[in-house]
């Protein structure tokens, strides 16, 4: 079997696993208005982690996909180790060497790089949880 057929369904099963639950005040809201993509998250610290971190995600299966194998890659992570992965996962999307260990499961969405309109979906979440560890937007 391929690879990126491996990956397209793990990125699929992920999709279905994304939680959508909007019954809270967002501290970030995205959209993605090419997509369709909406994703909102709050934490009751400055520093999210998974117990405390809400979201609710409904768009693409790429994006839906992308929060949900996000959420599992910053489970027991520091803010500082989720810049990191956000770093990483930015440069993944442009091209630039990035550390494939550190995404582990993520590089499934290397294959996104050939979609360019698709990179904004795999990147929302990514956008997201940066805006609320730092109050800002990435720089990617």
């Amino acid at each position: 079997m391929d690879l990126s057929n491996i990956y397209q369904r793990i990125i699929m099963q992920k999709a279905g696993e994304c939680p959508n639950n909007n019954q809270f005040d967002s501290d970030v809201h995205l959209t993605n208005p090419t997509c369709g993509d909406d994703i909102m998250m709050a934490a009751d610290e400055k520093q999210p982690n998974v117990e405390n971190l809400q979201v609710a995600c409904d768009g693409c299966i790429i994006c839906k996909g992308a929060t949900k194998m996000m959420l599992e890659a910053i489970q027991d992570k520091s803010a500082d180790q989720i810049n990191e992965l956000v770093l990483n996962m930015s440069k993944m999307m442009t091209h630039e060497d990035f550390d494939e260990e550190l995404l582990g499961d993520l590089v499934a969405f290397q294959s996104v790089v050939h979609l360019p309109i698709r990179i904004k979906c795999a990147m929302l979440p990514f956008k997201a949880i940066y805006q609320l560890i730092n109050g800002d937007d990435i720089n990617r």
